[in-house]
């Protein structure tokens, strides 16, 4: 028979995904280690659905690039 071996650590260290609002999301993860196993389908379906909604929704728009300067108006001096 194969010696016991410890388990990982669980929920290992999450990564960063450079999408603040999903890795906020991704937080509700870390009480899974210790909640019965009956309520993870609860949390990974609402997990679903907002990491569904919140990647289906469209950046905000950026900001548009500066006018390019009038000929023959100066900035900052009266015209």
């Amino acid at each position: 028979m194969p010696e016991f071996q410890q388990p990982a650590p669980w929920p290992q260290t999450p990564v960063a995904t450079d999408d603040a609002a999903v890795d906020s999301l991704l937080d509700a993860l870390t009480p899974l280690a210790t909640a019965p196993a009956a309520a993870h389908a609860a949390v990974y379906t609402e997990l679903h659905d907002a990491l569904l909604t919140e990647l289906n929704t469209e950046p905000a728009a950026a900001p548009s690039p500066a006018a390019p300067p009038v000929p023959g108006n100066r900035t900052g001096t009266a015209g």
